[in-house]
């Protein structure tokens, strides 16, 4: 027995409506020739877009090249300044460390100079003899300091 207040779901009166079962054509979109045409446009448009942006690409380059052809006597000089007060603040640092010894002459080794150059030419020095008073993370640092950026 159903419970008080339950009405059973009936079809609707007159029934529920028909079934479309026959095939309807798709609605009219653009044809053939209207997407080869856009295609043609379009990729014309890019061409063009292309080659202005390359232009534009080509002409910043070399805007680049000559501003680093102009700007790099400047740093090679501005690097050989930072290089040379370094080599003073090593023989400063040396003549500090060594002044309490008897016949230590700063520049050799038991009597011989060490920066000997014969051809006068030149010689990049060691880059623990370059460091030879700084922190090692500082010289890690200077060293390594492409990795930063």
């Amino acid at each position: 027995m159903a419970p008080k207040g339950y009405k059973q779901e009936m079809p609707p009166s007159g029934g529920y409506a028909d079934i479309e079962w026959a095939k309807r054509p798709a609605p009219k979109r653009i044809g053939g020739i209207a997407t080869f045409g856009l295609f043609s446009a379009f990729t014309g448009a890019m061409w063009a877009a292309y080659y202005f942006e390359k232009r534009r690409q080509k002409i910043e380059e070399l805007e680049m090249r000559d501003a680093r052809i102009a700007v790099q006597p400047l740093l090679l000089a501005e690097q050989q300044r930072m290089m040379l007060k370094q080599f003073r603040d090593n023989r400063d640092e040396e003549n500090e460390l060594m002044k309490n010894v008897e016949g230590w002459k700063t520049g050799t080794l038991w009597g011989e100079p060490v920066y000997n150059n014969i051809r006068n030419r030149w010689l990049w020095p060691a880059t623990e003899e370059y460091f030879a008073h700084c922190p090692y993370w500082e010289k890690f640092n200077i060293v390594y300091d492409t990795l930063n950026h």
